[in-house]
């Protein structure tokens, strides 16, 4: 039987036996269609997987021995950090990272007590028994070398059983250290050092230091006087006097003058000058005063010093070689005949 055109059913149709189709378009089956045509145009039902999940299984690091498994009703698992571990999750993504602050030292792989200081501790900061080989030393009994075998510390000249860093002066005096070494701080309270034991670029001390002694009479009133330096009682107010001046062989300085008198002068100011004629100039010329210092007089039962070496009024105390040296005095106010017994010390480089 053939049908041409169309024939439309408006009752139930049921076939028998199997149902092909031709020219059928291609199209898209609507939501919840089952049914298909196979390669033949045949009708044929779909068949279509359909079911629950009936289980869900987690495997960690611990292994599949003790895997994590839900196989009944919904499968809710949660994966949760721990000290020094935390875990997020962002939509599907989950991440697990440390969290320093809460990591445990002592837990740490590989941790060993023993190479850790606990400075909290009773014993913090004991030395161990194998760090030192020498453990009978004492100070009554050891020698020079008594601690020179202790472990990374070969310096050391003796340091006295149960020592705390408190020793006292007399406990480091009685190890009788000989070892040379260096003095880094303090002040050095040693006996003086020879001049044998310093080196060539230390200075050595060789100056030597001179009295000289002048006397004159005379009321000198407030006109300078020069003090005859090679002869007594040779004073004079003219520098060209053959008497007044000596010639100083090397260079040197003066350093104090010190005065008697007869008289007393306590109630005048009494001014030093010290004066040279360089060898550049001739013998008789003018002399230069080169340094000044001025002082209240003394009584006829003291004795005044003026130092030449500190806080003078002007200039300095340098004599150089070949100065032909003079000494000069001169008051405030006016005096009387007075006796002035003058001692000078002087200091010249021998070296």
């Amino acid at each position: 039987m053939k049908w041409i055109g169309q024939h439309i059913y408006d009752l139930v149709s049921r076939f028998r036996n199997d149902v092909y189709l031709e020219d059928i378009d291609t199209g898209t089956i609507a939501s919840g269609g089952n049914l298909g045509l196979d390669s033949n145009n045949k009708i044929v039902k779909a068949v279509e997987a359909s079911g629950d999940i009936t289980g869900v299984t987690i495997t960690t690091d611990s292994g599949g021995g003790s895997a994590a498994s839900d196989t009944g009703g919904s499968a809710d698992f949660s994966i949760l950090g721990a000290t020094g571990v935390d875990v997020t999750n962002s939509g599907t993504t989950i991440t697990a990272t440390s969290v320093p602050g809460e990591i445990d030292h002592d837990s740490l792989l590989n941790f060993v007590a023993n190479e850790h200081i606990d400075w909290t501790g009773a014993s913090a900061g004991t030395i161990h028994a194998t760090n030192y080989t020498n453990t009978t030393y004492s100070e009554a009994t050891g020698s020079a070398e008594g601690l020179m075998s202790i472990a990374h510390h070969d310096k050391l000249d003796g340091i006295e059983t149960g020592a705390t860093a408190d020793q006292t002066q007399a406990d480091i005096h009685g190890l009788a250290i000989t070892t040379v070494g260096t003095i880094s701080s303090g002040t050095w309270q040693g006996t003086a050092v020879a001049s044998a034991y310093l080196d060539a670029d230390t200075a050595h001390y060789s100056a030597t230091k001179q009295f000289t002694y002048h006397m004159f009479k005379d009321d000198i009133d407030t006109t300078k006087h020069y003090i005859g330096l090679q002869e007594a009682d040779a004073e004079g107010s003219s520098a060209p006097s053959k008497n007044l001046p000596f010639t100083a062989g090397v260079a040197g300085k003066l350093l104090k003058v010190f005065l008697r008198s007869t008289g007393d002068l306590s109630g005048k100011t009494l001014t030093w000058r010290l004066e040279t004629v360089p060898t550049s100039q001739d013998t008789g010329h003018a002399p230069t005063v080169i340094g000044t210092q001025s002082g209240a007089g003394c009584t006829d039962q003291t004795m005044t010093i003026y130092d030449f070496t500190t806080s003078l009024d002007s200039g300095d105390n340098i004599i150089d070689v070949g100065d032909q040296v003079l000494l000069s005095i001169e008051s405030s106010a006016s005096t009387n005949n007075f006796i002035y017994y003058v001692t000078c010390l002087w200091e010249w480089d021998l070296g």
